[in-house]
C-alpha cells in the first residue's frame, strides 16, 4: 500500500536520495557560478554581474525546492487516491465477509480465533467478543477431538494447502450439534511462511436432515415395493394354484359328466335287462298254452330281482357314504366263517373258479359290522370272478400286522394298468378293455367297498400288472381278547 502509482516506487528511497542530492547540487552550483557564469557575465555585462549572481543564487534553490515539492505533492496525491481505493476495496471485502451467512473465521498458527463474522454468530450463537482469542477446539465435539479430527485436517492442509467440502459436526452455544461443510485454506506471508488459516463453515444441518428424510422415505418405499412385490408374487402364486385347481376341477367335472353318462347308460341297461327277463318269464308263466318249466322261470325272476335289489342297494350305499350316514353295528367278527358263507353264495354262479381260503386256526377276530364286511367280501370276490373270464384260482389271504388284519383277494385275470389303478376306486368307473363290455356292472362296487372299509377304520389298495392278475388288499382293526372294541376305534 506504500507503493507510488505513478513512479511505481516507494517515496522513502527517493526522499533519502533527495536529502543528500539537493544540498550537493546547491553546493555544486556555487562553484559553477563562480567559475563559469560570473566570468562570462562580468566580461559582457559587468553592470549586471551582481544582479545576475543574486538572481542565480535566489532562483536555483527555490526552483529546485519547488520542483521537488511539486513532484512530492503529485506523488502523495496519487498514493492517497490509491490508498482510498484500496481501503474501499478492503471495506467492500470486509463487508462481504462480515455479512456472509456462512461462518468465515480466521485462525492463527496455533488455532486461536482471530476474526469472527456475522455468519459465525448466526450459526453458532456466539458473539465475536466471546470467541476472538479462544481456541477453535471449543467448537469441536469431544468424540471428534479424541479421534484426532483436528490433527487430520491440519495434516491435510499442510500437505495440500487447503481442505474443501469436508463434512463434520460442531457444537453451538446452546449445545446443539450443527452439521457443517468445512473449507479451510492455509495463509502465508510474502516469504511463504504460514501465518494462519481461513475457514468457511456452511450449515448443512437442514440439508442433511432432508437427505436423511429422503433416504428414509426411499427405504420405506423400497420396503413397501418389496412387500407389495411379495404380496403380488404370493397372489400370483395363489392365482396359479387356483387356476390349476380350477383346471383339475374342470377335468374332474368332465370326467364326472362322462362317468355319469356312462353310468346312466349302464344303469338303464342294468335296469332294462333284468326287467326284460322278469317280464319275459312272467309272460311265459301267464301263457297257459306255453310249455315252460315254472320253477326255472321263478328262479330267473328271483335272480333278476336280486340283481335289481343289488343295484338299488348300491345307489343307496353311495348316498349314505357321501352323507357320512352309514349305520354300522360293530361287533367281534369271525372272518373265516363269514368268508365261507360269501363264497358259498358265489359258487352257485361260477363253475370255472376255485376259491382258496386262509386256515381257521390262524385268524383272530376283527372289530366291525358283519353285514358290511360281508358286502366288502362279496364285491371283491364278485369282481375277481367277473374279470377272470378264463377261470382259475381266487386266493384269499389274511395276516395280522400290529393292531389290524390285512386281507387280500388275488385273481388270475387280465390285470389293471397303472393309469387305471389311479381311478379304480372312483365312482362310476369301470376298467376299460374288451372284458368290460362282456361283464355287467354299474361302476359302484369298488367305490362302495372303499367307503365301507374306511368307515370301519381301515384302508384299501390294489396291486396289479397287466396280464398277471390283481390283488386287492384292505385292513380291519382287531378286536381285543375280551370281546370289546379296540382302543381308538370309532
Amino acid at each position: 500500500m506504500r507503493r507510488a502509482i505513478g513512479g511505481g516506487r516507494s517515496l522513502v528511497p527517493w526522499l533519502s536520495l533527495l536529502r543528500w542530492a539537493l544540498p550537493v547540487l546547491i553546493f555544486l552550483a556555487v562553484p559553477m557560478e563562480q567559475l563559469f557564469l560570473r566570468p562570462f557575465t562580468g566580461q559582457r555585462w559587468p553592470e549586471w554581474s551582481l544582479f545576475l549572481s543574486v538572481f542565480f543564487y535566489g532562483m536555483v534553490g527555490p526552483l529546485a525546492i519547488w520542483w521537488i515539492l511539486t513532484w512530492l505533492r503529485g506523488t502523495l496525491a496519487e498514493q492517497e487516491r490509491s490508498r482510498d481505493r484500496i481501503q474501499e476495496w478492503e471495506e467492500y471485502l470486509a463487508s462481504i465477509t462480515s455479512a456472509s451467512a456462512d461462518a468465515i473465521i480466521s485462525l492463527d498458527t496455533e488455532g486461536v480465533i482471530r476474526t469472527w463474522n456475522r455468519g459465525a454468530k448466526l450459526i453458532f450463537g456466539y458473539h465475536a467478543q466471546e470467541m476472538v482469542g479462544e481456541h477453535f477446539s471449543r467448537l469441536v465435539p469431544q468424540e471428534l477431538l479424541k479421534s484426532g479430527e483436528l490433527g487430520l485436517i491440519g495434516r491435510e492442509i499442510e500437505k495440500r494447502g487447503y481442505i474443501r467440502d469436508y463434512e463434520t459436526e460442531r457444537i453451538a452455544k446452546d449445545g446443539r450439534r450443527v452439521k457443517v461443510q468445512l473449507t479451510q485454506t492455509l495463509l502465508r506471508d510474502k516469504g511463504g511462511n504460514a501465518i494462519g488459516s481461513a475457514l468457511i463453515l456452511r450449515d448443512i444441518t437442514d440439508r442433511k436432515r432432508a437427505e436423511e428424510e429422503i433416504l428414509q422415505l426411499t427405504r420405506e418405499l423400497e420396503e413397501k415395493v418389496e412387500q407389495r412385490t411379495k404380496r403380488l408374487a404370493h397372489a400370483y402364486k395363489e392365482l396359479e394354484e387356483r387356476n390349476r385347481e380350477l383346471r383339475r376341477v374342470n377335468e374332474q367335472l368332465r370326467d364326472l359328466d362322462r362317468l355319469k353318462s356312462e353310468f346312466v347308460s349302464m344303469v338303464s341297461h342294468e335296469l332294462r335287462s333284468p326287467l326284460t327277463n322278469i317280464s319275459g318269464a312272467v309272460e311265459l308263466l301267464l301263457d297257459s298254452g306255453a310249455e315252460v318249466d315254472g320253477k326255472k322261470m321263478l328262479e330267473v325272476i328271483g335272480e333278476e330281482s336280486a340283481r335289481l335289489a343289488r343295484l338299488v342297494q348300491g345307489i343307496l350305499d353311495v348316498s349314505r357314504i357321501e352323507a357320512r350316514k352309514l349305520d354300522l353295528k360293530r361287533e367281534r367278527v369271525d372272518i373265516l366263517s363269514l368268508l365261507q358263507r360269501v363264497v358259498v353264495n358265489l359258487q352257485g354262479s361260477t363253475s370255472l373258479h376255485q376259491f382258496v381260503l386262509p386256515r381257521a386256526d390262524s385268524l383272530p377276530r376283527v372289530w366291525g359290522d358283519e353285514d358290511r364286511i360281508a358286502q366288502i367280501f362279496f364285491n371283491l370276490l364278485d369282481n375277481a370272478v367277473k374279470y377272470s373270464p378264463q377261470g382259475g384260482e381266487i386266493t384269499v389271504t389274511a395276516e395280522v400286522g400290529g393292531k389290524e388284519m390285512v386281507i387280500s383277494v388275488t385273481d388270475q385275470g387280465l390285470g389293471i394298468s397303472d393309469k387305471e389303478k389311479e381311478r379304480i376306486f372312483r365312482k362310476f368307473h369301470r376298467v376299460n378293455g374288451r372284458d368290460s363290455r362282456e361283464t355287467y356292472g354299474h361302476g359302484l362296487g369298488l367305490y362302495i367297498t372303499k367307503g365301507l372299509v374306511e368307515a370301519q377304520g381301515g384302508r384299501i389298495w390294489v396291486e396289479s400288472s397287466v396280464g398277471k392278475g390283481s390283488t386287492f388288499s384292505f385292513t380291519l382293526p382287531l378286536a381285543d381278547g375280551k370281546g370289546k372294541k379296540p382302543q381308538g376305534s370309532r
